[in-house]
């Protein structure tokens, strides 16, 4: 459909429910038949193109914007640094930013929204220098919304201590604050720490959500507590809290807590069971050395048409070569890339390696190390060297160790 000229406003909103529909070549075309495009107009095509992919797009409607003098309002500058974000572009950040000081954007009304954004930026962007500049620069402003942007950005970098000297200078948190820390420190192998705020967050009042359930499931496994992981499941249970990503985590502390059977439970009432919860249970049985079950789910994983990434075939491959598993195993090797189009990795080869070696079939893990397409590195070596021990193969033994050498030598 085309049109010789829109009216501002119906063009305006063609082009916003072209984007929610995912037509950007028809946003942008509506957006190009507008005569007056006004700052909706604006907004509304740079969220049709805020997306990563469209990269250049963006840039160009932005430089176009500029020269024509529309000047950006609070919106256009969200939109703008969200982009950059998205982009994991921290210079682009900085672009912003001074454009900002530039306009007195960072001086007006919107002071306050467009400096959290540009702060939580920084944050997303591992740049913790300029998002703590930010923050000192915001002190007759800031709210909520900055210390939590700031401790999200030191939580990114697992930096409890700095997170906390935030938190503990707050006059006001919410339950954003409050997961914010339980996770940093439960990340950290702080599971003391974060219990500790689990409990006073509680002892506020506060109820918590899937979130904060999310960062305590590591505590349980930290603490290899089964009392604790069950009081999790049953807030989940009781709370009616439905979240893949939440099933996964249960079923995944379940089985490092070394109760396979309760993880295989919530494997099979799962009702969405996506890549990343097979790999969840394969791996779940491969730690716990039962390669039949992790077979089984990844053959049945298999038939329901789901291709496995590299983790599940690591995980499947690692548990055929702590069982002794050789056949399956190397069926499984010789199918990634035939059967799966996948190229190996160096992990994966050496799960191979052992594997032929657990099974003294060392002149076969040998040559398999000698036609790698990739270098052997030390480890492949001296997995290698290991077997040549445990089987007395003398003569392999002093070959590999003489490759191991040279491997050394060259460090």
């Amino acid at each position: 459909m085309s049109f010789p000229f829109l009216c501002t406003a119906v063009g305006n909103a063609l082009i916003s429910f072209y984007t929610k529909c995912g037509y950007t070549e028809e946003a942008y075309h509506t957006f190009s038949m507008i005569p007056r495009k006004d700052l909706i107009s604006w907004n509304s095509i740079f969220d049709a193109f805020g997306e990563k992919r469209h990269h250049s797009k963006f840039i160009d409607l932005l430089h176009w914007m500029l020269r024509v003098r529309i000047r950006p309002d609070s919106v256009t500058m969200l939109t703008i640094i969200r982009f950059c974000v998205s982009l994991s572009r921290v210079e682009k950040v900085k672009e912003i930013h001074n454009y900002s000081i530039r306009t007195g954007s960072l001086l007006s009304d919107i002071a306050l929204t467009v400096g959290n954004a540009i702060l939580d930026a920084y944050s997303k962007c591992g740049n913790m220098e300029y998002a703590n500049k930010m923050f000192q620069n915001l002190s007759e402003k800031r709210n909520l919304v900055t210390c939590n942007s700031l401790i999200s950005g030191y939580v990114g970098l697992g930096s409890h201590h700095d997170a906390n000297i935030i938190f503990s200078g707050m006059s006001e948190t919410d339950l954003t604050t409050w997961n914010l820390m339980v996770w940093v420190y439960a990340e950290n192998d702080c599971p003391e720490q974060a219990l500790k705020l689990f409990h006073a967050l509680q002892a506020r009042g506060m109820k918590p959500n899937m979130v904060t359930i999310m960062s305590l499931l590591p505590v349980c496994t930290q603490m290899a507590s089964v009392h604790l992981l069950s009081q999790c499941h049953g807030y989940i249970i009781r709370s009616f809290l439905k979240d893949l990503h939440l099933e996964v985590a249960l079923l995944d502390a379940y089985a490092k807590c070394g109760l396979i059977g309760h993880a295989y439970k919530i494997f099979q009432l799962s009702a969405d069971k996506d890549l990343v919860m097979f790999a969840a249970m394969i791996g779940g049985y491969a730690m716990h050395g039962m390669s039949e079950e992790a077979l089984w789910i990844f053959s049945h994983m298999l038939k329901l048409g789901i291709q496995p990434d590299h983790i599940i075939l690591t995980s499947i491959l690692s548990a055929c070569s702590h069982t002794g598993r050789v056949d399956e195993g190397l069926k499984i090797f010789y199918s990634v890339e035939e059967l799966h189009g996948m190229k190996l990795t160096l992990v994966q080869y050496a799960c191979v390696v052992d594997l032929l070696a657990r099974g003294g079939r060392i002149s076969e893990a040998y040559s398999l190390v000698n036609s790698l397409p990739i270098e052997a590195n030390a480890n492949l070596w001296g997995t290698l060297l290991g077997a040549c021990k445990t089987h007395h193969e003398v003569e392999f033994g002093r070959i590999v160790a003489n490759q191991l050498f040279k491997i050394e030598a060259n460090k």
